[in-house]
C-alpha cells in the first residue's frame, strides 16, 4: 500500500504571486490608513457605529441590516464595545479580495430607479425621493444629514433644479465619483503622485 504524498516542507511552497503579494500589502495600507482616520485614541480601535462609514470609504457597501446582524457580531470586542484593527484588518482584506461588497453595478442601481419611476419620465421628484428614503422601505431610513448630503449631491447642477433627481445622470456622476475616489485610495497607498 502507498502511503499520500507529503506536502513539501514550508520553504519549498509554492512561490507567492508577486503582483499578490504587492496587493495584499497595498489593500493593508489602505485598511490600516482608513481605520486611522477613525481611530481618535490611537489605540488601534474604533467604535462599532464607524465600521459602516470606513468600509464604504473603502468601497465595501454592506445593506445596514448585515453590518449590524452579521459582520459587527463577528468583529465587535464586546467587553469593551470597540472593534479592533485587527479584526477589522481581517474583515476587509476577505471583503476586498472576494468583493463581497462591491458596490451594484450601473444598470441594478438604474433598475432601482426604474421601479420609482413606472411612467419612464427619467427622474423623480425629490420631495418622493425624500419620502421614499427616510421611511426605511427596504433599504434603512437615511439620517437627516446622509439625505441631504444625497441629495444635494443628486441635483442637477447646470440648470439648479432640485426639484427633480435625474437619474441615469446621478449614477453616472455617482460611479464617475466611487471610481476615482478608489483610484487615488490606491494611488495614495502606493506613494504615487497626488491628484
Amino acid at each position: 500500500s502507498s502511503l499520500p504524498p507529503e506536502s513539501p516542507p514550508p520553504a519549498m511552497a509554492a512561490p507567492v504571486n508577486p503582483e499578490s503579494e504587492q496587493r495584499l500589502q497595498t489593500l493593508r495600507h489602505v485598511i490600516k490608513e482608513a481605520f486611522s482616520f477613525f481611530d481618535k485614541v490611537g489605540n488601534q480601535t474604533v467604535f462599532p457605529e464607524d465600521v459602516g462609514i470606513i468600509m464604504r470609504y473603502l468601497g465595501q457597501f454592506p445593506q445596514q441590516t448585515e453590518l449590524v446582524d452579521v459582520i459587527l457580531p463577528q468583529i465587535q470586542n464586546d467587553d469593551e464595545n470597540v472593534v479592533t484593527f485587527q479584526a477589522f484588518e481581517e474583515l476587509m482584506l476577505r471583503c476586498m479580495l472576494d468583493h463581497k461588497y462591491d458596490p451594484d453595478d450601473a444598470e441594478t442601481l438604474l433598475a432601482a430607479f426604474h421601479v420609482l419611476d413606472p411612467d419612464d419620465k427619467g427622474w423623480i421628484d425629490t420631495i418622493q425621493m425624500r419620502d421614499y428614503l427616510s421611511s426605511g422601505s427596504g433599504v434603512g431610513a437615511f439620517t437627516e444629514k446622509e439625505m441631504n448630503e444625497f441629495l444635494e449631491f443628486a441635483k442637477d447642477k447646470e440648470s439648479g433644479d432640485s426639484s427633480k433627481i435625474y437619474y441615469e445622470d446621478y449614477v453616472a456622476k455617482l460611479y464617475g465619483t466611487v471610481e476615482k475616489h478608489i483610484e487615488q485610495l490606491y494611488q495614495d497607498a502606493r506613494g504615487g503622485p497626488k491628484r
